[in-house]
Protein backbone atom coordinates (compact mmCIF):
# COMPACT_ATOMS: atom_id res chain seq x y z
CA UNK A 1 0.00 0.00 0.00
CA UNK A 2 1.63 3.50 -0.50
CA UNK A 3 0.48 5.97 2.17
CA UNK A 4 1.10 9.25 0.58
CA UNK A 5 -0.92 12.44 1.01
CA UNK A 6 -2.55 13.73 -1.60
CA UNK A 7 -1.51 17.45 -1.49
CA UNK A 8 -3.65 19.77 -2.71
CA UNK A 9 -6.56 17.32 -2.59
CA UNK A 10 -9.67 19.60 -4.04
CA UNK A 11 -11.84 20.74 -1.46
CA UNK A 12 -15.21 18.57 -0.40
CA UNK A 13 -18.44 19.19 -2.27
CA UNK A 14 -21.11 20.59 0.05
CA UNK A 15 -23.47 16.90 -1.04
CA UNK A 16 -20.35 14.49 0.08
CA UNK A 17 -19.43 16.58 3.11
CA UNK A 18 -23.28 16.10 4.43
CA UNK A 19 -22.86 12.77 3.94
CA UNK A 20 -19.88 12.24 5.84
CA UNK A 21 -21.74 14.15 8.61
CA UNK A 22 -24.22 11.74 8.48
CA UNK A 23 -21.16 9.05 8.44
CA UNK A 24 -19.77 10.51 11.86
CA UNK A 25 -23.27 10.39 13.41
CA UNK A 26 -23.28 6.26 12.42
CA UNK A 27 -20.46 6.09 13.96
CA UNK A 28 -21.78 8.01 17.34
CA UNK A 29 -25.01 5.69 17.03
CA UNK A 30 -22.72 2.44 16.80
CA UNK A 31 -20.54 3.73 19.94
CA UNK A 32 -24.34 4.55 21.72
CA UNK A 33 -25.55 0.97 20.75
CA UNK A 34 -22.81 -1.18 22.26
CA UNK A 35 -20.37 -1.04 19.96
CA UNK A 36 -17.59 0.94 21.50
CA UNK A 37 -14.11 -0.38 21.64
CA UNK A 38 -11.74 1.88 22.41
CA UNK A 39 -10.51 3.39 19.05
CA UNK A 40 -11.01 0.44 16.74
CA UNK A 41 -14.34 -0.10 14.53
CA UNK A 42 -15.10 1.89 11.22
CA UNK A 43 -17.55 2.80 8.69
CA UNK A 44 -16.77 3.39 5.31
CA UNK A 45 -18.96 5.00 2.64
CA UNK A 46 -18.30 4.12 -1.06
CA UNK A 47 -17.30 7.72 -2.92
CA UNK A 48 -19.85 9.02 -4.74
CA UNK A 49 -17.41 9.81 -8.08
CA UNK A 50 -15.70 6.18 -7.70
CA UNK A 51 -12.42 7.44 -6.74
CA UNK A 52 -12.53 5.13 -3.95
CA UNK A 53 -13.88 4.40 -0.25
CA UNK A 54 -14.13 6.98 2.44
CA UNK A 55 -12.71 5.73 5.80
CA UNK A 56 -13.23 6.22 9.51
CA UNK A 57 -9.19 7.28 10.45
CA UNK A 58 -7.41 5.96 12.71
CA UNK A 59 -6.74 6.53 16.02
CA UNK A 60 -9.81 7.74 17.66
CA UNK A 61 -13.01 5.85 18.78
CA UNK A 62 -16.51 5.59 17.18
CA UNK A 63 -17.98 7.94 19.82
CA UNK A 64 -15.05 10.40 18.97
CA UNK A 65 -15.80 11.01 15.31
CA UNK A 66 -17.62 14.18 14.83
CA UNK A 67 -16.84 15.48 10.67
CA UNK A 68 -15.50 15.12 7.44
CA UNK A 69 -11.62 15.78 9.09
CA UNK A 70 -11.95 12.42 10.35
CA UNK A 71 -12.47 10.37 7.45
CA UNK A 72 -9.55 9.55 4.96
CA UNK A 73 -10.46 8.67 1.07
CA UNK A 74 -8.33 5.91 -0.34
CA UNK A 75 -8.90 4.22 -3.33
CA UNK A 76 -9.54 0.32 -4.04
CA UNK A 77 -5.86 -0.30 -3.53
CA UNK A 78 -5.25 1.08 -0.65
CA UNK A 79 -3.45 4.71 -1.92
CA UNK A 80 -4.37 7.80 0.16
CA UNK A 81 -6.32 10.18 -2.01
CA UNK A 82 -7.58 12.64 0.69
CA UNK A 83 -7.35 13.54 4.30
CA UNK A 84 -5.37 12.95 7.47
CA UNK A 85 -4.46 10.51 10.19
CA UNK A 86 -3.35 7.10 10.01
CA UNK A 87 -5.55 4.09 7.93
CA UNK A 88 -6.89 1.35 9.86
CA UNK A 89 -5.14 -1.89 9.01
CA UNK A 90 -8.64 -3.54 8.02
CA UNK A 91 -9.00 -1.42 5.30
CA UNK A 92 -9.46 -4.19 2.61
CA UNK A 93 -12.09 -5.54 4.85
CA UNK A 94 -13.69 -2.01 3.48
CA UNK A 95 -12.68 -2.37 0.08
CA UNK A 96 -13.11 -5.66 -0.78
CA UNK A 97 -16.70 -5.75 0.19
CA UNK A 98 -17.23 -2.65 -2.13
CA UNK A 99 -15.72 -3.88 -4.32
CA UNK A 100 -18.14 -7.42 -4.37
CA UNK A 101 -21.11 -5.46 -3.82
CA UNK A 102 -22.08 -2.66 -6.19
CA UNK A 103 -25.29 -2.91 -4.80
CA UNK A 104 -24.04 -1.62 -1.28
CA UNK A 105 -22.60 1.97 -0.02
CA UNK A 106 -21.41 1.87 3.06
CA UNK A 107 -19.53 -0.83 5.19
CA UNK A 108 -19.23 -1.40 8.87
CA UNK A 109 -16.56 -3.94 11.01
CA UNK A 110 -16.69 -3.13 15.04
CA UNK A 111 -16.54 -5.98 17.95
CA UNK A 112 -20.15 -5.53 19.97
CA UNK A 113 -19.69 -7.40 23.19
CA UNK A 114 -22.82 -10.16 22.62
CA UNK A 115 -22.15 -9.98 18.54
CA UNK A 116 -18.86 -10.94 18.99
CA UNK A 117 -19.18 -13.56 22.06
CA UNK A 118 -22.04 -14.89 19.37
CA UNK A 119 -19.62 -15.32 16.92
CA UNK A 120 -17.23 -18.26 18.62
CA UNK A 121 -20.71 -20.19 19.13
CA UNK A 122 -21.20 -23.17 16.56
CA UNK A 123 -25.30 -21.92 16.41
CA UNK A 124 -27.04 -20.18 13.80
CA UNK A 125 -28.27 -16.74 14.87
CA UNK A 126 -32.03 -17.17 14.28
CA UNK A 127 -35.01 -15.06 13.91
CA UNK A 128 -36.33 -15.00 18.07
CA UNK A 129 -36.93 -11.14 17.81
CA UNK A 130 -37.75 -8.39 15.18
CA UNK A 131 -34.28 -7.01 15.28
CA UNK A 132 -33.28 -10.67 13.71
CA UNK A 133 -36.24 -10.39 11.03
CA UNK A 134 -34.42 -6.78 10.01
CA UNK A 135 -31.11 -8.68 9.19
CA UNK A 136 -32.87 -11.18 6.42
CA UNK A 137 -32.70 -14.59 6.03
CA UNK A 138 -29.15 -15.58 7.21
CA UNK A 139 -26.06 -14.47 8.87
CA UNK A 140 -22.95 -16.46 7.70
CA UNK A 141 -20.03 -16.66 9.89
CA UNK A 142 -16.52 -15.89 8.94
CA UNK A 143 -14.54 -19.08 9.89
CA UNK A 144 -11.10 -17.95 7.74
CA UNK A 145 -9.25 -15.90 10.57
CA UNK A 146 -9.60 -14.92 13.63
CA UNK A 147 -7.08 -12.10 13.29
CA UNK A 148 -7.24 -8.78 11.46
CA UNK A 149 -8.63 -8.67 7.49
CA UNK A 150 -5.74 -6.70 6.86
CA UNK A 151 -4.80 -8.10 2.92
CA UNK A 152 -6.94 -8.09 0.08
CA UNK A 153 -6.98 -11.66 0.14
CA UNK A 154 -8.93 -11.85 3.59
CA UNK A 155 -11.30 -8.84 2.13
CA UNK A 156 -12.25 -10.84 -0.58
CA UNK A 157 -12.95 -14.08 1.48
CA UNK A 158 -14.82 -12.17 3.76
CA UNK A 159 -16.66 -10.46 0.96
CA UNK A 160 -17.53 -14.03 -0.34
CA UNK A 161 -18.82 -15.47 3.33
CA UNK A 162 -21.17 -12.63 3.39
CA UNK A 163 -22.54 -13.29 0.02
CA UNK A 164 -25.85 -10.91 -0.62
CA UNK A 165 -25.95 -11.18 3.23
CA UNK A 166 -26.83 -8.27 5.31
CA UNK A 167 -24.20 -8.49 7.90
CA UNK A 168 -21.10 -11.35 8.79
CA UNK A 169 -20.10 -12.54 12.09
CA UNK A 170 -16.54 -12.83 12.39
CA UNK A 171 -15.32 -15.97 14.63
CA UNK A 172 -13.60 -14.74 17.49
CA UNK A 173 -13.40 -11.03 16.26
CA UNK A 174 -16.50 -8.72 15.70
CA UNK A 175 -19.02 -8.11 12.85
CA UNK A 176 -18.96 -6.49 9.72
CA UNK A 177 -22.31 -5.35 7.80
CA UNK A 178 -23.58 -3.19 4.89
CA UNK A 179 -25.92 -1.07 3.65
CA UNK A 180 -27.23 0.86 0.44
CA UNK A 181 -27.44 3.77 2.43
CA UNK A 182 -25.59 5.26 6.14
CA UNK A 183 -28.47 4.60 7.65
CA UNK A 184 -29.22 1.11 6.48
CA UNK A 185 -25.44 -0.05 7.46
CA UNK A 186 -25.68 1.46 11.03
CA UNK A 187 -29.14 0.27 11.61
CA UNK A 188 -27.65 -3.38 10.76
CA UNK A 189 -25.04 -2.92 12.91
CA UNK A 190 -27.13 -1.98 15.72
CA UNK A 191 -29.96 -4.81 14.85
CA UNK A 192 -27.44 -7.58 14.45
CA UNK A 193 -26.19 -6.89 18.02
CA UNK A 194 -29.36 -6.76 19.56
CA UNK A 195 -30.21 -9.99 18.23
CA UNK A 196 -27.34 -11.59 19.43
CA UNK A 197 -27.55 -10.52 22.59
CA UNK A 198 -31.31 -11.45 22.85
CA UNK A 199 -30.45 -15.10 21.33
CA UNK A 200 -27.47 -15.29 23.90
CA UNK A 201 -30.15 -14.92 26.84
CA UNK A 202 -32.47 -17.62 25.78
CA UNK A 203 -29.48 -20.18 25.01
CA UNK A 204 -28.38 -19.29 29.11
CA UNK A 205 -31.65 -20.49 30.03
CA UNK A 206 -31.67 -23.85 28.66
CA UNK A 207 -35.20 -24.40 27.79
CA UNK A 208 -36.52 -24.18 24.15
CA UNK A 209 -37.44 -21.51 22.29
CA UNK A 210 -39.26 -20.63 19.12
CA UNK A 211 -38.22 -18.43 16.01
CA UNK A 212 -40.17 -16.80 13.32
CA UNK A 213 -39.59 -20.12 10.38
CA UNK A 214 -37.22 -19.55 7.87
CA UNK A 215 -39.48 -19.99 5.11
CA UNK A 216 -41.65 -16.61 6.57
CA UNK A 217 -38.72 -14.12 7.39
CA UNK A 218 -38.84 -12.74 3.84
CA UNK A 219 -42.13 -11.68 4.40
CA UNK A 220 -42.28 -10.45 7.72
CA UNK A 221 -39.64 -8.25 7.22
CA UNK A 222 -41.18 -6.24 4.81
CA UNK A 223 -43.94 -6.25 6.79
CA UNK A 224 -41.94 -4.68 9.63
CA UNK A 225 -38.85 -2.78 8.21
CA UNK A 226 -39.74 -0.57 4.89
CA UNK A 227 -37.93 2.88 3.91
CA UNK A 228 -40.06 4.86 5.79
CA UNK A 229 -39.56 2.84 8.83
CA UNK A 230 -36.14 2.66 8.39
CA UNK A 231 -35.80 6.76 8.19
CA UNK A 232 -38.19 6.65 11.65
CA UNK A 233 -35.50 4.59 13.74
CA UNK A 234 -32.83 6.75 11.66
CA UNK A 235 -34.57 9.76 13.18
CA UNK A 236 -34.89 8.31 16.59
CA UNK A 237 -31.11 7.12 17.04
CA UNK A 238 -30.03 10.71 15.77
CA UNK A 239 -31.84 12.58 18.33
CA UNK A 240 -30.56 10.55 20.44
CA UNK A 241 -27.34 11.73 20.04
CA UNK A 242 -28.44 15.19 20.81
CA UNK A 243 -30.36 14.43 23.43
CA UNK A 244 -29.72 11.29 25.37
CA UNK A 245 -32.66 9.27 25.63
CA UNK A 246 -33.35 5.83 26.79
CA UNK A 247 -32.89 3.88 23.67
CA UNK A 248 -33.04 0.12 24.72
CA UNK A 249 -36.86 -0.61 24.03
CA UNK A 250 -37.24 -2.90 21.28
CA UNK A 251 -38.81 -2.37 17.99
CA UNK A 252 -41.95 -4.59 18.28
CA UNK A 253 -44.71 -2.14 17.21
CA UNK A 254 -43.98 0.39 13.78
Amino acid sequence: MTDSAAAGAPPIADALARDLLQLASGCRILHQQGHADMPLGHLSLRDPDGRGVWLKRSGIGLGEVRDPSDFVLIDFDGRRLAGDGRLHKEWPLHTEILRARPDISVVGHSHPFHATAFSALDVELRAVTNEAVYLGPRVPRFNDTTGLIDTPQLGAALAHTLGDASSVLMRNHGIAFVGRSIAACTLTGVFLERACRSQLALLATGLPYAATPAAEIAAKQAQILDDTLLATFWAFYRRGLAHPINITQHHTDP
